[in-house]
């Protein structure tokens, strides 16, 4: 019987893959981000020690509109280079194991269940760096396995629970143990072209407005305290005022995997909450508490 063993909620920000620690500094001024060394502090602390087969990835810059689709392909393999930002991410060669068997059963779930589901293992379907970004972090030596999916623009917040749900019924029943990573931010309205590069510092002063902040602020506080209720009950509304990235699905769909209402899991912060332009930004890690 599978099971999912832990939760991450993380950004994917374009900026992760900056080497250069002068680069970082002439983009980033003063203020360079947390969050090179908390990926890295989450995934020797929290993810290394873990028994797990496969990381199960919401990417969300994986837009799809008439179904849930998955990367079925066996195979993850290729050269990446960013078309939205291609002096940061360029010529990055990747190779992972993929997981055909889980994406298949996440199909055949979702479709008993009444949801439109497809596991597609078109063997040149691209992937998306949220994905390759994360696992670039959590993945340096290519043990586990990436099931990576997307998420439905034209999907309400009751369709992603329920498809998190059908998620969660093919993990239960599959041979896997699975690490749930939700890859996207919190709040996404970018400062404009103008004034763009003036905040990008990853101070909090540099989120683009108060409101998206202390909205932001609000849902950290709740995924601290485990109150996932909270969240949920807040979607809708969150959705409307802050434009989240990938309207939130990646959170939901981990929420509905994870029990939805039901779920408690206190969320152990790795970085501090950050701007990247103007989005809001954070890390969090779940796993079961007494």
């Amino acid at each position: 019987m599978g099971e999912i063993v832990a939760a991450v909620f993380t950004t994917h920000v374009p900026r992760l893959m900056i080497t250069d620690p002068e680069a970082r500094r002439a983009y980033m001024g003063k203020n360079v981000t947390t969050f090179y060394e908390a990926m890295e502090e989450l995934a020797r602390q929290r993810l290394q020690p873990l028994t797990f087969d496969t990381f199960v990835l919401i990417d969300t810059h994986w837009f799809t509109t008439l179904e849930y689709i998955l990367n079925a392909n066996e195979r993850l393999s290729g050269v990446y280079t960013s078309d939205e930002l291609p002096q940061m991410i360029h010529e990055l060669s990747y190779d992972y194991w993929g997981d055909a068997e889980l994406a298949q059963m996440v199909e055949r779930v979702g479709r008993q269940r009444g949801l439109r589901v497809i596991a597609a293992s078109y063997p040149h379907l691209p992937l998306h760096y949220p994905t390759l970004n994360v696992m670039h972090y959590f993945n340096r030596d290519r043990r586990r396995r990436v099931l990576s999916m997307g998420v439905c623009q034209t999907a309400s917040v009751a369709n992603d629970i329920a498809f998190g749900q059908a998620l969660a019924e093919a993990i239960r029943s599959s041979s896997r143990r699975v690490v749930l990573v939700a890859a996207g931010g919190l709040s996404h309205r970018f400062w404009d072209y103008d004034h763009a590069l003036e905040h990008a510092s990853a101070s909090p002063e540099d989120i683009s407005s108060i409101g998206n902040r202390l909205y932001d602020e609000k849902l950290i506080e709740w995924f601290k305290e485990g109150r996932h209720d909270l969240v949920l009950d807040a979607a809708e509304d969150y959705r409307a005022r802050c434009s989240p990235e990938g309207r939130f699905s990646h959170y939901l769909i981990m929420a509905g995997a994870m029990g939805a209402r039901q779920w408690k899991w206190r969320g152990e912060q790795f970085g501090r909450y950050e701007s990247a332009l103007g989005t809001g930004q954070a890390i969090f890690f779940f796993e079961p508490t007494d």
